[in-house]
């Protein structure tokens, strides 16, 4: 997905989120997101925050329905012109009482997202709600941000605006962090580059998410990871690698880690389209 596709870090949050109330972050100081190292792929820029909003199906849902509020939706975006860099909407292979679909954007800072939020609630959000009214609802107290830091962009970009992302919420083990984790990334890009000398450029993409906000203690985590792919046969291509390649045990010696929760992903809002 090339721009589009790293703006879908609005893939999948949810899946693992737990029980966490935290619409909003703790602080205003997120880490920093890190530079983009130059790639074959041109330079995706990369958000200060990524936002994932619960949704929940109502009686009247249809796909139809959402793909008509999606587009009404990115109308307001557009005519706002909040500052929001990308938005899609995520859905679970896999069911959770909590949530039926994921709203993800993408910002550029802390000040365009207060200041979208506002505009939100003065402008759109009462025809917005009379409009959704039976298709699906959602709650400020189901919002989710983090802080993302790329690992690896896509070497073939897919700019369908379609594909599948998965989530592990991941713990540090006893006397292991964040060297850890930069080392481990480090093997991983190694082997990727290994990898795709051998079998071609592929579609995939992977980042590091930090929460903005406090995981509870019966969901704690210190850090996401994300995994981006075209499609399903570039997935399994690549799962398959991975588990036989050597650095995929290191993993398991400083981390723990849940997932993969796996989403299908479609962009619905891309700034400049």
């Amino acid at each position: 997905m090339s721009r589009i596709i790293i703006l879908s870090f609005l893939v999948a949050l949810g899946g693992c989120g737990g029980d966490k109330q935290a619409a909003t972050p703790a602080t205003s100081e997120a880490p920093e997101a890190a530079a983009v190292e130059a790639s074959p792929v041109a330079e995706i820029p990369v958000p200060y925050m990524v936002e994932y909003v619960w949704h929940q199906a109502g009686e009247n849902f249809s796909d139809e329905a959402l793909k008509g509020l999606t587009e009404q939706w990115a109308g307001y975006a557009s005519e706002a012109n909040w500052g929001l860099m990308m938005a899609a909407v995520n859905t679970p292979r896999f069911e959770d009482e909590r949530y039926d679909f994921l709203w993800v954007m993408m910002w550029p800072s802390q000040e365009a997202r207060d200041g979208a939020w506002s505009s939100w609630a003065e402008n759109y959000e009462p025809q917005w709600l009379e409009d959704s009214a039976g298709i699906f609802t959602y709650s400020a107290d189901n919002v989710f941000s983090f802080a993302p830091t790329p690992v690896r962009q896509p070497s073939a970009p897919n700019s369908s605006g379609m594909g599948i992302s998965e989530y592990m919420f991941c713990s540090y083990n006893e006397g292991h962090g964040a060297d850890d984790l930069a080392a481990f990334v480090g093997l991983h890009n190694e082997f990727m580059d290994a990898y795709e000398a051998a079998n071609g450029p592929s579609g995939y993409w992977a980042a590091t998410m930090a929460p903005f906000f406090e995981p509870t203690a019966e969901n704690p985590f210190d850090y996401m990871w994300f995994n981006g792919w075209s499609g399903d046969e570039e997935r399994e291509a690549g799962w398959a690698a991975y588990n036989e390649a050597a650095h995929a045990a290191t993993a398991e010696e400083f981390s723990t880690c849940n997932g993969p929760f796996i989403f299908d992903s479609r962009v619905i809002y891309m700034a400049g389209s």
